[in-house]
């Protein structure tokens, strides 16, 4: 696990004058076992299958191990290797669910998992808990075929 700490005196981001330099993450390491590579921005599971479970395993989404998220990955994790996720924090590029729909998700609003998606949407949570939070207003151009926003994400 890699925590880091709000750090650094004021930075200039590309949205203007930062008051503190690099926010605090949580980025813990995993060893993909999906069987294919599992892309940057897209969010990683533990597995639940019983001969796996370890703790470091992750896989894509699936109806069974919805409740296991480990993070959003932070750069392409290749099948059997390791990589990190990020388990708390902002993440500049997680991925979003095509719904095929022209619904939007707004800011703030909370964001979960979905069964073979290969993203987060705001589509079916039924709670006002999700673990990752919309961090911009995404509209339907990507909502509908799927795409990438900004989220915080919020494991921990």
């Amino acid at each position: 696990m890699l925590i880091k700490q709000m750090t650094g005196p004021a930075t200039t981001t590309s949205t203007g004058l930062s008051p503190f330099g690099t926010p605090e993450t949580i980025d813990c390491a995993v060893v993909n076992v999906q069987g294919a590579t599992i892309t940057t921005g897209y969010p990683a599971c533990y597995t639940t299958l019983a001969a796996s479970v370890d703790g470091v395993s992750v896989v894509l989404p699936a109806s069974g191990s919805l409740k296991t998220f480990a993070g959003i990955a932070l750069s392409d994790i290749p099948n059997n290797g390791v990589g990190l996720v990020r388990a708390y924090g902002f993440c500049n590029s997680v991925a979003i669910f095509a719904t095929g729909t022209s619904g939007t998700v707004a800011l703030g609003e909370v964001m979960g998992l979905g069964a073979s998606s290969l993203g987060v949407n705001s589509t079916g949570l039924t709670s006002g808990y999700g673990p990752v939070l919309s961090m911009t207003a995404i509209g339907a151009a990507i909502t509908s075929p799927g795409g990438y926003a900004k989220g915080f994400v919020r494991t921990v």
